[in-house]
């Protein structure tokens, strides 16, 4: 959902861009290949992401599953449950798969429709083909093709503007720009901003064809007395003339813009560009690998001080330890959160903590906490069971991901830890919504020799694990 929301986003600000600094410039090329790209470009920017290195501040609650390295957040931990909004989602999701499957069927009827001419009568002329029709019309392309009036056409009726102008089209092949901005909207259907492109991207093709015709026939004059007199007939995906846009058009034509003038609002829409992949693109801050170690949410995990010295730290001791505080935490809101702290620091604020006296430490706004191994815990039957479903869980034993059905192996005391998380934020899958954390027994047992041979300790904020006031 929130890539949906930042892809329309992004689509309406390039829209508003375009109507407001290039819509009324005569610069139609550009223009023209402006608005594919915004299209593209709203559709793929949010999916950027960028790895930003070191540590990002965040809330107390905040911790890192010392397994598998995901974040989460203690107050959003899931209970090992089946998600409550899988139901939703399908919904969604089928309601979208039919809407765009009855647009598709939409597109493909009005193609088949234009391009059903073998009953008509073919000319080939000027490198195109020439559809001579029953009924009375304008001309108008579509592809390679050029729809006339039979009659019309050998009574020799056609205006040789009206003529260039439809053979701009082709030359030009804005049939392909309608194809696929029909294309967009059948699977973006729910992007208003889409209709008002598509408006456009016709706007801008008619611009360019009037262009191509006062090159061949300067009276401009004519031109337009003859737009005035014709009325147009809409023929889905192709160019008409109609009373709704000759008054633009009209006014395009005598309207003079410097050279000076249009590329400067060319170059303004590089900015926007670059604001656009700020507000609409992701960032990711990559964890150093020297960062203090954290623990999983996880009730059983106990925290104990280290062993008291009664004699205490000597002063310079106390002076190192807080200019390690200074200059490897930042404070907000009255908290302290891990900037930049490398493993060396880490330890050896451990080490000066270890010598402190309880009453040193109660004046510390950062502690040290020793990390106590998690309790044994298995899952039950049922757990396992919904794991299973790959739509809704992802699933790692002993810190590898596998596939949902290697758990047809496995039964509850096979293992000794379980987990479920819900995944938010930069950590959702399009694939599932949950993370599942399994440890087997032999991996579970090697992992409590490890931290019983080499203990964890965690340096924090005084109030780390509490709710700020």
């Amino acid at each position: 959902m929130e890539y949906l929301l930042k892809s329309i986003a992004c689509s309406f600000l390039l829209l508003v861009v375009y109507k407001l600094l290039l819509e009324r410039e005569k610069m139609f090329v550009f223009n023209r290949f402006y608005l594919l790209f915004s299209l593209v470009a709203s559709a793929v920017i949010p999916l950027i992401t960028f790895q930003v290195s070191g540590t990002k501040a965040s809330a107390s609650t905040e911790k890192i599953d010392e397994f598998t390295g995901y974040y989460t957040n203690a107050m959003q931990a899931a209970p090992l449950t089946e998600p409550l909004d899988s139901g939703f989602e399908w919904d969604w999701r089928i309601g979208y798969g039919l809407v765009s499957l009855l647009l598709l069927i939409r597109f493909i009827t009005s193609l088949v429709t234009i391009l059903s001419i073998k009953k008509n009568t073919l000319v080939s002329q000027d490198s195109v083909t020439i559809v001579l029709l029953e009924k009375e019309i304008l001309p108008y392309s579509f592809l390679n093709y050029i729809f006339v009036h039979k009659e019309a056409y050998y009574a020799r009726q056609i205006e040789p503007e009206i003529w260039q102008h439809e053979l701009t089209h082709i030359r030009q092949k804005h049939s392909l720009d309608i194809l696929f901005v029909e294309l967009v909207r059948v699977f973006w259907w729910f992007n208003p901003c889409v209709y008002f492109y598509q408006k456009s991207i016709k706007m801008n093709h008619e611009f360019l064809a009037d262009e191509a015709v006062l090159l061949a026939y300067p009276e401009v004059k004519n031109y337009q007395r003859l737009l005035v007199s014709k009325v147009s007939q809409r023929v889905s995906f192709t160019s008409a003339f109609n009373y709704a846009i000759t008054k633009k058009r009209l006014l395009m034509m005598t309207k003079m813009t410097s050279r000076f003038h249009t590329s400067v609002r060319q170059l303004s829409v590089l900015p926007v560009l670059a604001i656009a992949i700020a507000l609409f693109s992701s960032t990711e801050y990559a964890e150093a690998q020297t960062a203090p170690t954290m623990i999983r949410p996880d009730a059983g995990v106990t925290k104990t001080q280290l062993p008291v010295r009664k004699e205490g730290a000597s002063d310079e001791l106390l002076k190192e330890y807080q200019s390690i505080i200074d200059r490897c935490f930042v404070k907000k809101t009255n908290r302290f959160f891990p900037k930049h702290l490398t493993k060396a620091e880490e330890e050896r604020l451990v080490t000066i903590f270890g010598q402190m006296s309880q009453q040193q430490r109660d004046k510390q706004d950062v502690i040290v906490m020793k990390l106590s191994p998690q309790k044994k815990e298995s899952p039950t039957q049922k757990e396992l069971d919904i794991w299973k479903n790959p739509k809704t869980s992802g699933v790692w034993i002993d810190g590898k991901r596998v596939p949902n059905a290697v758990l047809n192996k496995y039964k509850p005391e096979d293992f000794s830890y379980a987990m479920a998380s819900k995944l938010y934020g930069k950590a959702k899958n399009p694939n599932y919504s949950y993370q599942i954390d399994l440890m087997t027994n032999a991996c579970f047992e090697k992992y409590v020799k490890e931290r019983e041979d080499h203990p964890l300790y965690m340096v924090r904020d005084k109030a780390w694990g509490k709710p700020n006031k």
